[in-house]
């Protein structure tokens, strides 16, 4: 199985917006972007599409969808971080609202939640979740195509090179970037990370 991660382009938000699950639109850039990288394709089409079921990520992997001839399935697993109260509340706000649970959030952002939100090892898990899923449905030769968001895809990609929730931010997901995996012998490898096009696997 090859497993090809795309990160969501820019959205349309003000500068400082905490996106987490916020109902945003893909913004004019994020879908050129997304064009741009759509473009870059080399090899067979994907089997599968999967994307996270926010607006943004829908939006966007109807691009894949059209050059692939594909149904996207969207997967709630594959949502960003929920932020709860924050939202799509900028960091000044969250900061004031809340001064204690911001604090207490920017101290333990794997183990603490923002208000009605949850923390990293709860994004962990759900992430984990549909890894395995995928992973026990079978189809070796399947290639996969993923359109999610930056949390989730470090989560896969620890989840993936069994690194610890501090080691996450350690691994740099642009937007309309693209990563690949290749599950051989029950075991994925990583092929390429954070490329701004598609590369051979």
């Amino acid at each position: 199985m090859e497993l090809i991660l795309v990160r969501c382009a820019a959205a349309e938000a003000a500068p400082g917006t905490l996106r987490g699950q916020a109902p945003l639109r893909l913004g004019s850039t994020g879908f050129a972007a997304l064009e741009r990288l759509a473009a870059s394709w080399i090899g067979p089409p994907p089997h599968l599409l999967y994307c996270s079921d926010l607006r943004r990520a829908l939006q966007g992997a109807q691009i894949f969808a059209a050059r692939f001839a594909l149904e996207p399935l969207p997967d709630a697993r594959l949502r960003e971080l929920d932020l709860g109260q924050w939202n799509g509340v900028d960091f000044a706000s969250a900061s004031l609202r809340h001064p204690a649970a911001w604090r207490q959030w920017n101290d333990d952002w794997i183990g603490s939640a923002p208000p009605g939100g949850e923390c990293w090892l709860d994004l962990a898990r759900r992430v984990r979740s549909w890894l395995q899923g995928l992973a026990a449905g079978g189809g070796d030769e399947r290639r996969v195509l993923v359109l999610s968001h930056e949390n989730p895809l470090r989560a896969l990609l620890a989840e993936v090179l069994e690194l610890p929730p501090a080691a996450t931010r350690r691994l740099r997901i642009e937007p309309a970037h693209a990563s690949a995996l290749r599950l051989a012998g029950g075991t994925f490898e990583v092929s390429y990370l954070n490329s701004p096009q598609f590369l051979l696997l």
